[in-house]
């Protein structure tokens, strides 16, 4: 395996949370593979990044080489989760700024996950199409990983499930 992407791949593991749950359904609740490459980093506000936003790539990861070994390539996302809220004045015109929780079933501060990607037709790493969400999934990210995303945290969710299908994301 190639250095750079050894440096850049995650180890995954069953979410904590999920456990009791799979080991029920399968006692050996397999994750299909064992590692991902984390190939760049997105930042978004307000809300989750739409299909083929364009991710921050890491120095010297080669996502060609990831897929020729057939490891699936994901982005590091961070959401700085905000509600836009708009302040009608009498005048017709209004003002609209951005609260971290108006309403208490929203989330609130920051989440981080990893997103599957895809490449789009000028060759850059995109996030996958479709909507995806947490899929019981967790990825220890290594060093290299956290140094480039300020703040992240060593564990987060792998959003490779499609909640309208029921099924995972498999990388092309």
């Amino acid at each position: 395996m190639n250095t750079d992407l050894h440096a850049y791949t995650a180890r995954l593991r069953v979410a904590p949370r999920y456990d009791h749950h799979l080991r029920a359904c399968d006692p050996a609740h397999s994750v299909g593979f064992s590692g991902v490459v984390v190939a760049g980093y997105h930042a978004a506000f307000g809300m989750h990044p739409h299909s083929a936003t364009v991710v921050g790539m890491f120095p010297g990861v080669d996502v060609a080489a990831a897929r020729g070994e057939r490891l699936p390539v994901m982005a590091l996302v961070r959401v700085e989760h905000a509600t836009q809220v708009i302040t009608p004045h009498g005048d017709g015109t209004s003002r609209t700024h951005w609260e971290n929780s108006p309403f208490d079933q929203l989330p609130t501060g920051f989440s981080w996950y990893l997103a599957p990607t895809d490449i789009d037709v000028a060759g850059r790493c995109v996030i996958a199409d479709r909507c995806w969400s947490a899929g019981g999934r967790q990825a220890v990210l290594p060093r290299s990983v956290t140094m480039h995303a300020p703040g992240a945290p060593t564990v987060v969710d792998v959003h490779d499930h499609d909640p309208h299908t029921g099924r995972r994301w498999r990388p092309r």
